[in-house]
């Protein structure tokens, strides 16, 4: 069978064995070897110390000992032929004794310049069973065993034993292996790769040959390498987990089933010689605890070894950073620092790693899953990708978006690289650096103090997404700085944006992501017409500060930070919101009001805000996009909400002049489901959101949370817009 996916080199190595143990004597019973009259005739004796104590061996790993048995006793070769030979032995079970004869296949190979025996197929039954059919060990005039009828000839086969029809021709004719056909198997389950070769950047094919002891009912018993692949890096260890749950149709001598020893050769497939320069990545699904406090992390340790569930654990840690863990789903190890990245690589699955110390934070990690693949990054290749390896890891859809967002985050750097190179030769002089915890932000156009609001602007962002999203679903951490950029000129503003398409700022799939935008309409108010953006996979926050008399626009910084951490922090590798849910939670916080010490009051839009940035006073009013709204629906009719709901980036409602419908709607629905009808939705809004993070939104959902009639809902809805 083949179980495509793993590369690995291949080099043949024997199993367990291939050393000479010392031998038995106790289990060696001696004849006379052959005399020279004797040519082409071998007993017990000529088969050799070797022989006898490979084969005594192997009879150990069949036989364990145990259960009130003791080790196969009285071993003699009886019988030999070419590759094959005839064994009788003994097991005493307390006051029984079992007679057994087996007849086996065997092989010599040189390795390392000695000789190796080994057992490589065959069947065994009782004493008399086996005489029975095959008839006794044939004598020589001398007393021994013969190997053969006489030169150039084959003994006739047993008065009414013939050869199965599937096993004619496949031994040689003088082989008493031939008279039983090899069990078939009727269940196959491919074996899993194991995290050591999963981990290996190898390339071709790995084969591993196991020997399989399948009882008389068909199910195997045990099985041990014949040969594998050098380095194993477990795959023989995955080879025998997976074919011990294999089941077998019963080898039958003369219709009656006996226990056989099959050869089953598994294949791990991997990528082609010509994939050496394939790209490398892997994801992780962790389980986190997270903290600035190294003794958080250590009591966390002491309770889980002391048999606490990790889950349980992680969500009482309590530090005083933003990240306290909890389960983060699959997460790229790049977004991980390289001493975390270490220690998942180097941890088993449902396995600890940790605590480690990293940036500043400690870390615990309980490692769920992990998938490793390749893809090819050439332009024109189309990004094809193979699976290495993977291990509790998703299927189907989920695995492919999983796959390509992360592609999509790998080829982002490069692009983004090139945008951060162009953006420094379009600020020239006037670029301003300054870095604010998780942000990088460059400015040519704010003074000190205004790019110090920035940064607690986007700090308070940061603990505003936290409090919604925190009790629903578990936040990642960042996985590098977010670059912010505020613009003097929205024409710069623009063209840069343009430079990240041309240069394929494109998902996995091929398709141009949208980007997450706060207005983009020519006509309207003021509000409205000035954009900012940020784009999924990029890690840039842009904005211009233009319209805003080259001050900074804080309602649309907050509208791109919610963008910004819902898809760094929140929305799941490759998952794509709802189009109304991405923008009308970020327009619910970018158009709230702002406290006196910079903290976003959610929801709330009855008063004006002011910010002093220096000698600067920059006023706004979160109430002045609701005005241009209602403005519009006024003597016509509102937004459906069903049109709405199933709307998508690039349908008419989310172009040109109707922008401004499809973004009020969308803010004053989510408005509504919080905060509507005394806070009766909300509770079913939080469910559809957990819904959205987990790429689970859509209409369909919509309904099952909010009810089948969703005509009452939509009356209430637009109620409450006049009432705004």
């Amino acid at each position: 069978m083949r179980f495509p996916g793993l590369p690995v080199l291949v080099a043949l190595s024997l199993g367990p064995g291939v050393g000479p143990p010392t031998p038995r004597p106790e289990r060696m019973a001696s004849e006379p070897a052959p005399g020279a009259d004797q040519p082409g005739r071998q007993g017990s004796a000529a088969a050799g110390a070797i022989e006898l104590a490979r084969l005594g061996e192997f009879l150990d790993w069949a036989h364990p000992a145990g259960d009130g048995c003791g080790s196969p006793a009285d071993l003699a070769i009886v019988e030999t032929w070419d590759g094959g030979v005839r064994a009788s032995y003994r097991i005493v079970c307390g006051p029984s004794i079992r007679a057994l004869e087996g007849v086996f296949q065997v092989r010599e190979q040189v390795r390392d310049k000695e000789r190796v025996w080994q057992v490589s197929g065959g069947f065994e039954a009782d004493a008399p069973r086996i005489d029975a059919a095959l008839g006794p060990p044939r004598a020589t005039p001398g007393g021994a065993v013969s190997g053969a009828a006489g030169p150039g000839r084959s003994a006739p086969p047993p008065a009414g034993l013939a050869p199965p029809p599937a096993n004619t021709g496949a031994l040689p004719p003088d082989s008493p292996l031939r008279f039983v056909a090899p069990p078939e198997a009727t269940i196959e389950t491919p074996p899993e790769f194991p995290e050591e070769a999963g981990r290996a950047r190898l390339i071709g094919e790995a084969h591993v040959e196991l020997l399989v002891q399948i009882s008389p009912e068909g199910a195997p018993l045990r099985a041990r390498p014949l040969r594998g692949p050098d380095p194993d890096l477990g795959m023989r260890r995955a080879a025998i987990d997976a074919v011990l749950r294999w089941r077998f149709e019963p080898a039958l001598l003369r219709g009656s089933p006996l226990t056989y020893y099959r050869p089953v050769e598994l294949t791990f497939g991997g990528l082609p010689p010509e994939s050496r320069d394939w790209v490398h990545r892997a994801l992780f699904h962790v389980e986190a605890i997270v903290s600035d406090d190294e003794m958080v992390v250590q009591e966390a340790l002491r309770r889980v070894k002391a048999g606490e569930p990790f889950g349980s654990v992680a969500a009482q840690a309590i530090g005083t950073g933003p990240e306290r863990g909890g389960d983060w789903g699959f997460v790229s190890a790049a977004a991980f620092p390289a001493a975390v990245r270490k220690a998942l690589h180097e941890a088993r699955v449902d396995g600890l790693a940790g605590p480690v110390a990293a940036e500043g934070r400690y870390y615990l990690l309980l490692k769920r899953g992990e998938l490793y693949y390749a893809f090819d990054p050439r332009p024109g290749g189309g990004m094809p990708y193979d699976i290495l390896h993977r291990r509790n890891a998703p299927e189907g859809e989920t695995l492919k978006q999983a796959v390509e967002g992360d592609i999509a985050d790998y080829l982002a750097e490069s692009r983004r690289q090139a945008y951060l190179n162009e953006a420094a030769r379009t600020m020239g002089i006037k670029q301003v650096e300054t870095e604010n915890g998780q942000l990088e932000i460059r400015t040519d156009v704010l003074d000190e103090d205004e790019t110090r609001i920035l940064g607690q602007v986007v700090e308070a962002t940061v603990r505003s997404h936290q409090e919604f999203w925190g009790p629903l679903v578990t936040l990642r951490p960042f996985s590098q700085k977010v670059q912010v950029y505020a613009w003097a000129r929205k024409a710069d503003h623009d063209r840069m944006h343009r430079l990240w398409l041309a240069s394929g700022g494109k998902a996995a799939s091929g398709e141009t992501r949208p980007a997450a935008s706060a207005g983009g309409t020519p006509s309207g108010s003021e509000v409205w017409s000035f954009t900012g953006e940020y784009i999924p996979a990029s890690r840039i926050l842009s904005v211009p500060c233009e319209r805003m008399s080259g001050h900074l626009p804080v309602p649309i910084v907050i509208h791109e930070a919610i963008h910004m951490l819902d898809y760094e922090r929140t929305y799941g590798p490759g998952d794509q919101p709802s189009k109304w849910f991405e923008e009308g939670l970020a327009t619910y916080f970018g158009f709230s009001q702002i406290g006196s010490r910079l903290n976003i009051e959610a929801g709330d839009i009855r008063r004006s805000g002011t910010i002093q940035a220096g000698t600067v006073r920059v006023q706004f009013d979160p109430r002045t996009p609701l005005r241009e709204y209602i403005k519009r629906i006024e003597g016509g009719e509102p937004v459906p909400l069903r049109t709405l709901l199933t709307s998508k980036a690039g349908d008419p409602l989310w172009s040109g002049d109707r922008a401004v419908l499809a973004y009020g709607a969308s803010w004053t629905l989510v408005h509504f489901l919080i905060h509507g009808a005394k806070g009766a939705h909300r509770p079913a809004f939080e469910e559809y959101a957990r819904a959205e993070a987990q790429g689970k939104g859509g209409y369909d959902t919509f309904v099952r949370l909010f009810g089948p009639d969703l005509v009452p809902l939509e009356e209430q809805w637009h109620e409450y817009e006049d009432d705004l």
